[in-house]
């Protein structure tokens, strides 16, 4: 069904991204996409939809065939309704105010009649999952959430053939299980055919037909059987000796509460500690409130009720720049967290900030680059990264600093399991030095690797705590069956 045959490409600030791309999608399979971070995955997805050259400039060589017809010299319009492309950054995608409006933009883009438009709507609602937020801001929704809603504005199009960047990316596990069916279903009982990059390999392996690894300077058609038992070798995540409890609360939240409306509270009465050189999980559904929670953390909102103390402080009598120097906040999405134009620079805010002299500010801008693997993009602009990258930019950027806290909104968006590794490690090494850390995750490998507790959030309220052991996801699941789909 797509053909792709010596596809290079190139963008005016990077140069090289691949060359010699070639291999085929068969009708009505599902292929997986792999290769490291930074490789041209999500660049190469964005060629085929047409999204670059037509929205993004870039220059492409060589033939991408669909449907036994030549695409690559033409626009957007040629695949339109035929084509269905997910961003791997729903917030890219998204360009209205609701979520009805949102499905039904791309519906009037393509001139259904608005009186079959609800019907749509419904239809593509249902197979995700969220008809309940079908009038509800795009704004107040989140991460996992948008993500499904941008699944459901390309399911509402019904195209034959739909590319999909990471759609389990910020999904909870139930979620996850219910998007991976979502997939299966679309390939078998309703023809689709599906190509896809996803991280979370061990979740899709079942439902895969064929594997691609592409490189900078080609692809390889890769035996599925074969690359799963490597990758079940190769992914295991590094394991951090676990804690006992400190005496001292660095973070200590009492009765929380927070609300965007009257109507709809989104945190309720909340209270936990964040313990000296501990590592902590907040886990819990899409749309509980944890993002919402990070921000009242960092005091960039406030509130409606209680108090978080950071080190015995009420953070409403602290300064934001007292604030920085106590707590770093890793945004969920790395391009929020983004300010100057190149990687170096951005590297270098922080300290420049402090009053760190220009040689300091030189010796840790190179020495972190270098660790995290991005001293080859130092030029570049934040923007141009891969969102693998742009991840490792936003956490060197914050651990560079060297606050005495760690907030990470979900770390391991956009890795590689290598790559993963190497943050883990990192995160352990100043976790040891006594760096506090606090993290939200959706990887139930990662809380039983690498953290001393968690706490369970849902509906806005803290539900369960405890602490990671052997046992550690049979208590969950017998504790909170909710949340493992039971």
């Amino acid at each position: 069904m797509l053909r792709i045959k010596d596809l290079s490409l190139a963008f005016p600030e990077q140069g090289k991204v691949f060359n010699n791309i070639s291999f085929n999608v068969r009708k009505n399979t599902i292929t997986l996409l792999s290769g490291n971070s930074g490789v041209g995955k999500s660049s190469l997805l964005m060629c085929i939809a047409r999204v670059i050259p037509n929205i993004i400039e870039g220059e492409i060589k060589g033939e991408i065939i669909y449907k036994n017809a030549n695409i690559a010299d033409k626009g957007i319009d040629s695949i339109s309704g035929s084509i269905g492309y997910m961003f791997q950054d729903p917030d890219s995608q998204l360009c209205s105010f609701t979520v009805e409006d949102e499905i039904a933009f791309g519906l009037e883009n393509l001139n259904i009649d608005p009186n079959q438009m609800d019907d749509i709507i419904d239809r593509a609602l249902d197979l995700t999952g969220i008809r309940h937020l079908r009038m509800r801001n795009l704004n107040q929704l989140s991460g996992g959430e948008k993500q499904k809603v941008a699944l459901s504005s390309i399911l509402a199009l019904d195209p034959e053939f739909i590319i999909m960047d990471e759609p389990t990316a910020n999904l909870d596990p139930k979620s996850t299980r219910e998007i991976v069916d979502l997939i299966r279903k679309l390939r078998d009982e309703m023809g689709k055919t599906i190509l896809i990059v996803e991280h979370k390999v061990k979740e899709i392996m079942d439902i895969v037909d064929d594997v691609i690894e592409i490189y900078e300077d080609g692809a390889l058609n890769i035996e599925k059987d074969e690359f799963f038992k490597s990758y079940l070798v190769k992914s295991k995540l590094p394991v951090k000796s676990k804690k006992s409890l400190e005496e001292n609360p660095v973070i200590k939240v009492e009765n929380l509460s927070f609300s965007y409306d009257k109507d709809r509270e989104i945190l309720k009465d909340i209270n936990f500690s964040l313990y000296e050189g501990e590592m902590v999980a907040i886990i819990g559904p899409n749309g509980a409130g944890k993002s919402t929670l990070t921000k009242l953390l960092i005091g960039l909102m406030e509130p409606c009720k209680g108090r978080i103390l950071i080190k015995n402080k009420d953070i409403s009598e602290m300064s934001p720049k007292d604030i920085g120097k106590s707590l770093g906040l890793i945004f969920q999405n790395p391009e929020h967290q983004f300010i100057k134009m190149t990687v170096e620079k951005e590297m270098a805010l922080g300290l420049e900030l402090g009053g760190a002299s220009q040689e300091e500010v030189s010796n840790k801008v190179d020495y972190y680059l270098n660790l995290f693997n991005l001293s080859s993009q130092k030029n570049m602009n934040p923007f141009a990264l891969s969102q693998g990258q742009k991840r490792r930019l936003s956490t060197a950027s914050m651990m560079i600093n060297g606050q005495p806290i760690l907030i990470l909104d979900e770390p391991t968006y956009g890795q590689d399991r290598e790559n993963l590794q190497e943050l883990l490690n990192l995160l352990y090494d100043i976790n040891n030095r006594g760096v506090s850390i606090l993290m939200i995750t959706h990887d139930m490998d990662l809380v039983e690797n690498s953290c001393d507790r968690y706490i369970y959030l849902e509906g806005g309220q803290v539900k369960h705590c405890g602490i990671v052991d052997d046992n550690f996801k049979d208590n969950l699941e017998r504790e909170i069956m909710a949340y493992e789909g039971e």
